[in-house]
């Protein structure tokens, strides 16, 4: 192993060990601890490498096309700042955070970006992907684990594919629509319980 390979796993150690132990986010929680929720396209995705202070590392940014404002003001343009990512041969990776292509459609639930290693909410549980499905034509939300996401209350399941498709057995995945929706009416709650007790 190099010793770039070491200090890079030395890095990545403890922050793997981190993403294998976040809890699952109640809904409400997810809303309220996003500085801003989008929904958008990834337009780009670039690595490279980043020095601050005496530490080196790789970042990757994700430049993000927003369709739609859910929550909060993001920054125009929106590029999410992530650590872990390839660059000339050398790959860091952070264990439980999404990986983005071009293309994509998510909604993303994002908090501190910029200033933390990931800024996904509650890393994997942060993102959810749109998918598309060309044999019905009905678009609908996709948890990280890429089962559909059936109730807004399903954000806090654990990411268990066995136990998400017993459960919601028969049942109609959400619509990006509907999940925006759902996450509106959590911000106005939150803001008229605020509102009574000023």
């Amino acid at each position: 192993m190099t010793v770039w390979g070491l200090v890079l796993t030395l890095l990545v150690l403890p922050l793997a060990l981190r993403a294998t132990t976040v809890n699952a986010p109640q809904f409400d929680d997810l809303v309220s601890q996003a500085d801003y929720v989008v929904r958008a396209k990834v337009t780009a995705v670039a690595s490279e490498w980043q020095t601050d202070g005496d530490n080196t590392h790789i970042i990757t940014k994700v430049t993000l096309a927003v369709s739609d404002v859910i929550k909060g003001t993001p920054p125009q343009p929106l590029v999410l700042q992530m650590l872990g990512g390839t660059v000339d041969g050398v790959t860091m990776r952070v264990e439980g955070a999404p990986r983005f292509n071009v293309g994509e459609e998510h909604i993303f639930f994002i908090h501190g970006n910029g200033t933390q290693f990931t800024p996904l909410v509650a890393l994997m549980y942060g993102s959810y992907p749109v998918f598309a499905d060309t044999k019905t034509g009905n678009t609908y939300v996709l948890r990280s684990n890429g089962m559909p996401l059936y109730s807004e209350q399903d954000v806090s399941l654990p990411m268990s594919k066995a136990g998400a498709k017993a459960q919601n057995a028969g049942a109609k995945p959400m619509s990006p629509e509907a999940f925006a929706s759902k996450i509106r009416n959590s911000v106005n709650t939150s803001s008229s319980h605020a509102n009574q007790q000023n």
